[in-house]
């Protein structure tokens, strides 16, 4: 996935399962060791990130990148990377929210999100560890840090190529890495009130995600 991703194509990895099943751990896994080898707990986001820069280093490319870190929670979308204002108390940031938008192409992007560029995999580290200290978790029967909301960690790659007569070429490729919210039985996990209201709206938004894979794949002109 990633050489599709530095040949100039948009491609995702979605982590899904049931709650307690390991889909965090799985995308981030262990980054406290920031230098040198990948600790053997290094999750998918950390690997991607030290194969697509081994790559380009590899290739002495001239490339830019970027990183965007957001999460759903309720419908809502909240920027991870988006400044806090000190003035504000945390429950006042967690309002803000950012909104989806067509761009006139045929394209919905995400409007105001917050894009930093990144220059080494400590740059992105730095950033998945920001984000993730923001995300929303909860105690459950099932498990001890339930994730509350879908989580997506996009790394937009721009390189430079020199073609014959020497034009330039430049390959734009988007890495989307998702982290979906738990399925959850709420009998099970002894969800109430709220955090019941969080399950269903979880459980509504997999299934229609689930719509959406299958309409692509059996090129469906809509959605059911």
């Amino acid at each position: 996935i990633v050489k599709e991703v530095l040949n100039g194509f948009n491609c995702i990895v979605f982590a899904y399962g049931q709650t307690g099943t390991g889909k965090t751990y799985t995308m981030e896994g262990g980054m406290r060791n920031k230098a040198g080898e990948l600790p053997a707990e290094a999750g998918i986001i950390p690997r991607a990130d030290r194969q697509i820069f081994d790559t380009l280093e590899g290739q002495n490319a001239d490339y830019s990148m970027k990183v965007t870190f957001w999460e759903l929670y309720n419908e809502e979308i909240t920027d991870f990377l988006a400044s806090e204002e000190p003035s504000k108390s945390s429950e006042e940031r967690q309002k803000k929210h950012v909104s989806l938008m067509e761009d006139g192409k045929g394209c919905v992007v995400v409007r105001d999100l917050e894009e930093e560029a990144v220059y080494s995999e400590n740059d992105i580290y730095n950033l998945l560890e920001r984000g993730a200290a923001r995300r929303r978790t909860t105690d459950t029967l099932l498990n001890k840090r339930s994730s509350r909301s879908h989580s997506v960690f996009s790394i937009t790659i721009h390189v430079k190529e020199m073609t014959v007569g020497d034009e330039e070429l430049i390959k734009c490729g988007k890495l989307n890495l998702v982290d979906l919210a738990r399925s959850e039985n709420i009998s099970r996990s002894g969800a109430r009130e709220a955090r019941a209201r969080e399950a269903g709206e979880i459980n509504k938004s997999l299934l229609t995600l689930g719509r959406v894979i299958t309409a692509l794949v059996e090129h469906f002109i809509h959605i059911a």
